[in-house]
């Protein structure tokens, strides 16, 4: 923008921008008398779904116009800062119109969002019958604690049912609303070509990431502007389609939005070519005019028509772009981002055609399933990088980490006995000043005992105080927690022991059951036990010589172990008569 205008162009720039301003101006005028027809066909309190529809259709439009402002503005404003410096009355101008263009586009969106409330009211409805009606169940919950389970959940569910379906129906009133606007306007704009222009619309997806809602609100535009210039209608058309196809094309190329690729060439079909460098090509009056001559057109740009200026422009445009057509649909099946993009486009035409009763469903389906195989396409190959690369980088890092090992370990252990060192070199500077902080903090706590005493037994009064205090409420609660729970229990008892009985009647049917096969099987497990006993026989028997052997081994060391007990058994004999001699003399 800054090659074209401010410093080299200087007050032309300002008038370039201030024409671009005027014609959207203009085009705020045709949608207010829009938005005037839409509310004489419809009652002012009309909440109807085709009046919620067809108002928000108009402020979309509108808010499609505003965002151009804003985006024409804020290049006006980059133009006079570089100019004439941020500090110029000019600059300050743009700068408050800017502010103006932006609070109004809040008002609007905000105007559109609220404009949804009557079908989210219809929402809250569905959500308050589901209440009423878990609350009315509630009634019979005596009857069975099981039912009352699954009405609940069956009312959980057709809630959750309903709102998914309102808001499906909010997408489908409002894509729908939108397109059918755009349909009726293709028929206004382009006639008897109005079928092609809308045949276009449903591959638009694919060519150029758009739904046909949205390519044809572009093209009605487009080509208004280029009737308005003096082209006819067949001129406009083919004008508009080969025109927003490029800008597609380049706006894969120059990574930018798809919106303003198709606003920047609408803008071009008025004449304000302010916006064009967004794809690539520079033009304003005098490169247009160089471009002329170059190509030996009788064209002055003084003496021009506007339909001339605007053929020129485009051919200009469509020439020196000419190796990037194409590129669209190109990167929409091969790249991630592009296949998204296609994907989300065909989600929007097919949304719109569930509410048109005259759209091609089987065709819409199909470009949607098409662009989700290009989804997946695109996106297999790389799970599949993925899956293929992660064993031989977890290999590597493995690897690495293993050669690292050794000589983190000997890091460790250096670095390790230098802090041991070091700590080691320290401690008898340490110690003296560890002793006098130890001391110094002794003999504060000596200093303040009386107020830490002092302290404590006031907590502890205090504490005694309030719970004391505490008591006369907190007895009763407890007794009546207590009485309570109690009370609970006894209650519950016949439902306990009930389930109790159950529980044995069904150990014991259990039980019975299984005896015949217990019997059945009884001879299979004597046969199985005699077997393992005859063939554990010879290692029972080599067992027992291996114990006998070693008792007889150990006999000598348990014969020694037990003679200096025999040694001891004389003591007891003495005592006795001792104790008889002591008492005699008692």
């Amino acid at each position: 923008m800054a090659d074209n205008f401010g410093l080299k162009i200087g007050i032309e720039g300002e008038k370039e921008f201030k024409k671009a301003l005027s014609d959207i101006n203009q085009s705020f005028k045709v949608l207010g008398s829009e938005m005037q027809l839409v509310s004489s066909s419809f009652d002012k309190n009309d909440k109807s779904v085709q009046a919620a529809a067809a108002r928000n259709a108009v402020l979309n439009k509108e808010i499609d116009a505003q965002k151009e402002k804003i985006t024409t503005l804020k290049a006006a404003l980059d133009n006079a800062a570089s100019s004439f410096g941020e500090n110029d009355r000019r600059t300050q101008n743009w700068q408050i119109q800017l502010n103006k263009a932006q609070a109004e586009l809040n008002g609007m969106e905000r105007e559109l969002e609220e404009s949804a409330e009557s079908a989210d009211e219809l929402g809250e409805g569905l959500t308050d019958s589901g209440d009423a009606a878990e609350k009315s169940g509630g009634k019979f919950e005596k009857l069975s604690g099981v039912l009352s389970g699954i009405g609940k959940a069956m009312g959980a569910v057709a809630i959750a049912a309903g709102a998914a379906a309102i808001k499906l129906g909010k997408e489908v009133v409002q894509q729908f609303g939108e397109l059918e606007q755009n349909l009726g306007g293709s028929e206004a704009v382009f006639k008897d070509y109005a079928d092609h222009m809308q045949k276009i619309g449903e591959e638009a997806y694919k060519n150029m990431g758009v739904s046909q809602s949205q390519y044809l609100a572009t093209a009605n535009k487009m080509g208004a502007l280029f009737q308005g210039s003096g082209l006819d209608v067949q001129k406009s058309a083919e004008l508009s389609e080969k025109a927003m196809q490029r800008a597609a094309d380049m706006a894969s190329v120059m990574g930018i939005d798809m919106q303003m690729a198709l606003d920047s060439v609408a803008g071009a079909a008025k004449g304000n070519f302010t916006m064009m460098d967004n794809l690539g090509v520079a033009m304003n009056a005098t490169s247009i005019q160089a471009y002329a001559v170059s190509k030996g057109l009788d064209f002055v740009w003084a003496s021009a028509s506007q339909a001339d200026k605007a053929e020129v422009a485009m051919q200009m445009f469509f020439e020196n772009t000419e190796q990037y057509a194409g590129n669209f649909a190109r990167e929409s099946t091969q790249t991630v981002t592009g296949s998204l993009g296609l994907l989300q486009a065909a989600l929007g035409s097919f949304t719109a055609g569930l509410g048109n009763a005259g759209a091609d469903m089987t065709n819409l389906t199909q470009n949607l399933v098409d662009a989700f195989g290009a989804v997946v396409a695109n996106i297999v190959p790389v799970l599949e990088n993925i899956v293929s690369a992660l064993p031989p980088a977890f290999g590597a890092m493995l690897t690495a980490i293993g050669d690292l090992l050794p000589l983190l370990l000997e890091t460790v252990t250096s670095l390790f006995t230098q802090v041991l060192e070091t700590i080691l070199s320290l401690l008898p500077s340490l110690i003296p000043a560890a002793v006098s902080a130890i001391m110094t903090i002794t003999g504060a706590l000596i200093d303040n005992l009386p107020l830490l005493v002092a302290a404590a037994v006031q907590l502890v009064n205090t504490l005694v105080s309030g719970i004391g205090t505490a008591l006369p409420s907190l007895v009763p609660a407890a007794v009546t927690a207590v009485m309570t729970i109690v009370q609970g229990l006894l209650e519950q008892l016949p439902k306990m022991l009930d389930a109790a009985l159950q529980l044995i009647l069904g150990l014991a049917q259990g039980l019975l059951d299984a005896i015949p096969r217990l019997i059945a099987a009884m001879p299979a497990i004597i046969t199985a036990l005699v077997n393992f006993f005859i063939k554990a026989i010879p290692q029972i028997i080599e067992a027992g010589i291996k114990l006998l052997s070693s008792l007889v081994t150990a006999l000598p060391t348990i014969m020694t172990a037990f003679h200096p007990a025999s040694e001891q058994e004389t003591t007891p004999s003495v005592l006795p008569k001792r104790r008889k001699t002591a008492l005699w003399r008692t």
